[in-house]
């Protein structure tokens, strides 16, 4: 189980330190995805196990193909392997760095079955939200849900290989 915040800066290549407490979970080779918001852009970062089981066996049940096509663009788009070089590093493409607000430093976020990767400011929009009440935080989480798939109606979901 991923637990912990920790901070780690990027360097001019899009290189960051994993926390080695999230490395021994995560493994070696993992996963790492987009996750476009307007208040709290970030990457997430799944073991392969773990990618596999939120993401494609859900998808293995729609019979629907366009249905299913749009599904797996909102999976795919925006993922990339990530494999920890030999001083505990990972290189996130530019334009995905770009679109998670990453810049300089990151604030690595243990969330159960993932890691979450955020700004500070994306970090700190996020604590100052979760200090109001639950059912201002529901409907935060409703709009970023629909921030989410208006970007994915519109086509500004980036590719791991596209530069922004």
């Amino acid at each position: 189980m991923f637990i912990g915040t920790f901070e780690h800066n990027m360097d001019s290549k899009n290189r960051v330190f994993v926390p080695a407490k999230f490395r021994e979970e995560l493994g070696e080779s993992f996963y790492y995805k987009l996750y476009p918001s307007e208040k709290y852009p970030s990457i997430q970062l799944y073991s392969k196990e773990e990618f596999k089981r939120q993401f494609e066996d859900p998808v293995s049940g729609i019979s629907n193909l366009a249905k299913k096509r749009n599904l797996l663009a909102q999976i795919y788009l925006g993922t990339d392997d990530a494999t920890v070089d030999n001083q505990g590093r990972i290189s996130i493409g530019s334009a995905i760095a770009k679109k998670a607000g990453l810049e300089k430093c990151c604030i690595f976020v243990g969330f159960g079955s993932y890691v979450e990767v955020m700004s500070p400011e994306a970090y700190d929009n996020y604590l100052e939200k979760m200090c109001q009440s639950n059912s201002a935080d529901e409907e935060a989480v409703e709009a970023e849900e629909e921030v989410y798939r208006q970007l994915m109606s519109e086509g500004k979901f980036l590719g791991a290989d596209e530069e922004g």
